[in-house]
C-alpha cells in the first residue's frame, strides 16, 4: 500500500487505508473517473484541495455512505482523498471505497478545528468548497485557518447532473423495480386499505422487487385530500368512488427514482376526466423541450403555456421539474431562477399538477433520461390511466 503524501497526515492505529485491485480497475471504473473530472476542475479554478462535508457529494466521490464523513481531495493525483469518519464506519467505508474502485485514505483525525490537518498544516493552499451545502461550523472553521476558498458549487452541480453509465443503471432498476411495485402495491385497492396500510405495501414490494427501500417518504392521497401536492398518508381508508394521487421511487445503490401516478378509482366525473387530460397534454408539452438545445426553462415555459392557454395555470404551485440522483431532488431545477442547457445524461422529472382546494389533485410525474435526441422515460408504471378499478 502507498503511503499518503503531503496533506494526509502519517496514518494511525485508528486508520485504514485501501487500494483497488488493479490500476486498469481503478482507471476504468467510474470512481476513477469522477475524481479526474474534480481534479481538472480544481486545476481549473487553481485550487490545491476541495473540502466537503455533503455526504451525497462525498458518496459521489468515494462511495461511502455512512451517516457522518468530511473529505479532502487534492488536485494531484498521487495523493489519496482522505476521509476523516469516526469509528463506526471505518470498516465500512474501506469496503465501499474499494468497491467504488479508488484509493482513499480513512481515519478518525479531524481535518478542521485546533488539530485537524488543514488548521495544521502550515503550507499556504487555496480550497475549494461547496458553499450550497457548506455546514456553517465548518465554513467557519475554514475561515479561521486562513487559507483562501474558492466556491465550486456551480461545476460540482453540473458535473453531478451529468450521469455517468454507473449512475444510468442504478437509476434505471430503481425506476424499474418501483414500476413493478406499484403495480403489485395497487392490487390491494381491492380491499379497501388505508393511505398508510397501501403505502406499507408499497414499501415491502419495493424491497422484494430488488431495492434497498424506498427513495422518499411515499406519497399516497385520497378524496378531497388530493388536492395538498405533498400530503402524507393517514388512516383514511381508500373507498370508490375517490381521486387518488401517489407520488413514488425506490433507491438503488443509492441513487432515487421518482414517479407520480394519479387516478379516479372508480368512474371519474366528467370535470376530473377533462383536468386529467389537460394535465397529460401540459406535460407533452413540457416532456417535447427536454432535449438538446433547449433549457430547462423551455420544459417550465412550455408546460406553464399550456395550462395558461387553457386558464388553469394558478392551480400549478410548484416548479414543473427537476433533477434526480443521489438527492431526490437535486439540480437542475426547470422553476430555478438559473437556466440550465439540456444535454445528454442528464435525468430530469416532468411533473405538472393541478390542485384544487378541498376538491380534488391531478400529478403525473415521469423520470427522463435525456439524450442526443428524445428523451427516454425511466418510469413506465402500468398505474397510470385517468381511471382504475
Amino acid at each position: 500500500m502507498t503511503k499518503p503524501r503531503n496533506y494526509l497526515h502519517t496514518q494511525t492505529s485508528n486508520s485504514l487505508s485501501i487500494h483497488s485491485q488493479s490500476s486498469e480497475d481503478t482507471l476504468t471504473s467510474s470512481g476513477a473517473a469522477r475524481l479526474v473530472r474534480l481534479r481538472n476542475l480544481l486545476e481549473t479554478v487553481q485550487a490545491d484541495l476541495l473540502f466537503s462535508d455533503h455526504l451525497q457529494l462525498i458518496h459521489y466521490l468515494t462511495g461511502f455512505r455512512g451517516s457522518n464523513g468530511s473529505l479532502l481531495v487534492s488536485r494531484h493525483p498521487g495523493e489519496s482523498p482522505y476521509l476523516c469518519t469516526d469509528g463506526r464506519y471505518l470498516e465500512q467505508a474501506a469496503f465501499q471505497a474499494k468497491e467504488h474502485g479508488i484509493d482513499i485514505s480513512i481515519d478518525t483525525r479531524p481535518i478542521l478545528g485546533p488539530d485537524g490537518i488543514i488548521t495544521t498544516h502550515r503550507k499556504q493552499m487555496v480550497i475549494a468548497v461547496d458553499m450550497s451545502s457548506l455546514n456553517l461550523t465548518n465554513y467557519l472553521q475554514l475561515k479561521e485557518s486562513g487559507k483562501p476558498l474558492v466556491d465550486v458549487s456551480a461545476s460540482l452541480a453540473d458535473m453531478r447532473a451529468h450521469k455517468d453509465a454507473a449512475e444510468i443503471a442504478a437509476i434505471t432498476k430503481a425506476s424499474t423495480v418501483a414500476d413493478r411495485a406499484i403495480t403489485q402495491t395497487l392490487s390491494h385497492l381491492k380491499d379497501s386499505p388505508t393511505e398508510l396500510e397501501l403505502a406499507g405495501w408499497f414499501e415491502y414490494y419495493v424491497r422484494e422487487c430488488g431495492a434497498e427501500g424506498v427513495s422518499f417518504p411515499t406519497i399516497i392521497a385520497s378524496g378531497s385530500r388530493t388536492s395538498l401536492p405533498h400530503a402524507q398518508p393517514t388512516r383514511q381508508r381508500i373507498v370508490a368512488p375517490t381521486p387518488m394521487v401517489i407520488d413514488f421511487g425506490a433507491m438503488v445503490d443509492g441513487y432515487c427514482s421518482d414517479s407520480t401516478r394519479s387516478f379516479y378509482f372508480g368512474e371519474p366525473p366528467t370535470n376530473y376526466q377533462r383536468t386529467y387530460e389537460i394535465v397529460t397534454a401540459a406535460k407533452a408539452a413540457g416532456v417535447a423541450q427536454l432535449r438538446p438545445g433547449n433549457t430547462v426553462h423551455a420544459v417550465e415555459r412550455a408546460t406553464r403555456d399550456y395550462l395558461r392557454a387553457h386558464k388553469v395555470e394558478e392551480y400549478l404551485l410548484h416548479g414543473v421539474g427537476h433533477g434526480v440522483g443521489l438527492e431526490i431532488h437535486e439540480y437542475p431545477f426547470t422553476a430555478s431562477a438559473i437556466d440550465v442547457a439540456v444535454e445528454p445524461d442528464m435525468c430530469i422529472t416532468v411533473e405538472p399538477g393541478l390542485y384544487y382546494a378541498h376538491d380534488f389533485g391531478i400529478r403525473l410525474e415521469d423520470l427522463y433520461l435525456t439524450t442526443a435526441a428524445t428523451p427516454i422515460s425511466l418510469t413506465n408504471s402500468s398505474g397510470e390511466g385517468v381511471s382504475f378499478g
